[in-house]
């Protein structure tokens, strides 16, 4: 079995940072107070790793295996839909579920949530409440979203190689990964620009699987790479760079995409008559 994750992904400045550049990459059809909301939804964003705090562990508890993902304990299974389906899978594997982590599942649910939401603005467009409440999800979702994209957070192999075992050395590449895209002076500009932001049609875990095996197949490059990480203004070479911005780009697209999937959704959802806002 794996350890503990570690306690953060691309440290706090790096999802304000991401978050921003999400919300800049958004098309005109999303609503112009989310569009504007940048500044809301990037204070929000760091919120998830402040629950990590070990002060509160009947919140940390349940908190820690939000933020990770780790398929070889699947052994090649594949994972439903809904969370607690996934749990039962688990339980035949032999595999305690916050072990593998719950990563999926919390951006699938957040970005319904940021649906449900949206689906009031759309119903009482003028309420500055159900727009506040908007930004905050999406700060949560921006959170798990880009953690997901960050490839040591979907592999056991999440801070050195694993052994046979499942141990894992603590070798701290984790955290110099991390801390790359600051430290490379990056803005949310730079990242947005090249983000090709689309709705996700049809099968939104379908899509969220697909980021899961994107960045488990970015590992190994990864590793590749170790040594060239660290650097007091970001990776020493230009290789590794271009992989650092190249998953800050790809943080900011999917993040922004499960956003508009989220309005796009919002559309078809009917709010109960008993709602009075």
């Amino acid at each position: 079995m794996t350890a503990a994750a570690p306690t953060q992904a691309w440290l706090g400045d790096g999802h304000a940072l991401l978050s921003r550049a999400s919300i800049e990459a958004l098309p005109d059809q999303m609503p112009q107070f989310f569009r504007d909301g940048g500044d809301v939804v990037a204070h929000m964003s760091l919120d998830p790793d402040l629950a990590k705090n070990r002060g509160v562990p009947l919140l940390s508890h349940g908190e820690f295996s939000e933020h990770n993902f780790d398929p070889e304990l699947l052994k090649g299974e594949t994972y439903p839909d809904k969370r607690y389906d996934f749990v039962k899978l688990c339980s035949r594997l032999g595999v305690a579920p916050e072990k593998v982590g719950f990563s999926p599942y919390a951006i699938a649910e957040w970005t319904q949530r940021l649906a449900v939401a949206f689906a009031e603005h759309r119903r009482w467009p003028d309420d500055q409440t159900i727009q506040q409440k908007s930004l905050i999800y999406a700060g949560f979702l921006a959170h798990y979203s880009q953690d997901l994209v960050q490839p040591l957070h979907a592999t056991i192999h999440y801070d050195g190689r694993a052994d046979a075992n499942g141990k894992v050395p603590h070798s701290g590449i984790h955290e110099t990964v991390d801390a790359a895209l600051e430290r490379m002076g990056v803005g949310p500009t730079q990242l947005a620009a090249r983000a090709s932001v689309t709705s996700f049609e049809g099968n939104l875990f379908e899509a969220i699987r697909r980021q899961v095996q994107e960045s488990n197949g970015q590992v190994t490059h990864l590793y590749d790479l170790a040594d060239q990480f660290e650097g007091a203004d970001g990776p020493s070479t230009e290789q590794a760079r271009r992989f650092i911005h190249e998953r800050g780009r790809r943080a900011a697209e999917f993040t922004a995409s499960l956003y508009l999937t989220a309005w796009v959704t919002s559309k078809q959802l009917r709010l109960p008559g008993w709602v009075e806002r």
